[in-house]
């Protein structure tokens, strides 16, 4: 009996801490740079303007003078397997205490003057998903971009202005790649 006692404690001590994350929960992240168009400030407006209306997403708001575009927020993720999506284009660290049962994002565009026939794109995705606990509570939790969506706009842009693809990485993502095709 006196035997059973340190490891009856080691197994109640084992199952009380929590488990450390795995190497997997945490995605690879893509960085995306903003890109630099040989264009002025009024065709770079249009061209992303086209660019995100080929790819699904709809203007929520635009600020000219500030250089930004909003998208509306986009609820496209659901369901049992929402935290593997999620895991495409955010960061998701393991919470064995809960689940992800949605999943949402928007996109902020930046639009900047560089010279008069330069200009810079940036992207930047915000993402939020549906966290549910063990006893029922949900919330929605703001999730880090993992760089996937901004680096997937970023290459529709510069394939429309250039018709070269600026980031040659197969990147994860739960929506279909679009490939806009050139108009010339």
């Amino acid at each position: 009996m006196k035997q059973t006692a340190p490891i009856l404690f080691l197994l109640v001590l084992g199952m009380a801490l929590p488990l450390p994350a795995a190497a997997e929960d945490y995605a690879e992240t893509y960085p995306a740079e903003p890109i630099k168009l040989n264009l002025d400030l009024a065709a770079t407006w249009d061209q992303v303007l086209l660019v995100l209306e080929k790819m699904g997403y709809e203007v929520d708001s635009q600020d000219r003078a500030n250089g930004q575009i909003l998208t509306k927020a986009e609820e496209s993720i659901s369901g049992a397997y929402a935290g593997s999506e999620l895991k495409k284009v955010a960061v998701v660290v393991a919470d064995y205490q809960a689940s992800l049962r949605k999943g949402k994002h928007f996109l902020e565009i930046t639009v900047s003057f560089l010279k008069p026939v330069q200009t810079s794109v940036a992207a930047t995705a915000h993402i939020s998903a549906l966290k549910r606990s063990y006893d029922g509570q949900e919330e929605w939790i703001t999730l880090k971009s993992n760089g996937a969506l901004e680096v997937r706009f970023l290459n529709e842009l510069n394939i429309a202005v250039t018709g070269k693809r600026i980031y040659d990485k197969k990147i994860p993502t739960w929506r279909k790649p679009i490939e806009i095709p050139i108009q010339k």
